[in-house]
């Protein structure tokens, strides 16, 4: 279980390491995700990403903040698969009219949250105590 949180933290830290370091190369990999096919692959990969993080957050040190992020990754997977195709590709024109900045300040948040999740898993807490 272990090995699949990391995984997950791994994927998260490198999506947002693209984000910040290479922004429109990010939009431009993520503008396959606004498409009527790429919707529900996001959606997918969303939610297979809860799932798997709520299944390993036990092997964590903080499994009720994994558990946490587990759920939100869930919930945002089954509304991505609730939006429309011209609500994403509006919403796609909206990121894409405020700039690389914009987009490396969110790219921010998978990033954090990917650190977190590797920490709470390299870190099993200490059982002499």
């Amino acid at each position: 279980m272990r090995i699949i949180a990391l995984l997950i933290a791994a994927l998260m830290i490198l999506l947002g390491l693209t984000g910040v370091l290479w922004p429109e190369g990010l939009m431009e990999f993520a503008k396959y995700t606004f498409t009527s096919a790429g919707i529900y692959v996001a959606a997918i990969v969303r939610m297979a990403f809860g799932i798997l993080l709520l299944v390993a957050a036990k092997a964590t040190r903080t499994p009720k903040t994994v558990r946490v992020i587990a759920l939100i990754l869930l919930l945002a997977g089954v509304a991505t698969a609730l939006i429309s195709v011209e609500r994403a590709q509006l919403l796609r024109d909206w990121w894409l009219g405020h700039g690389p900045d914009a987009i490396r300040i969110a790219a921010c948040i998978p990033l954090a949250i990917g650190f977190f999740v590797a920490g709470a898993t390299l870190t099993k807490g200490r059982t002499d105590r």
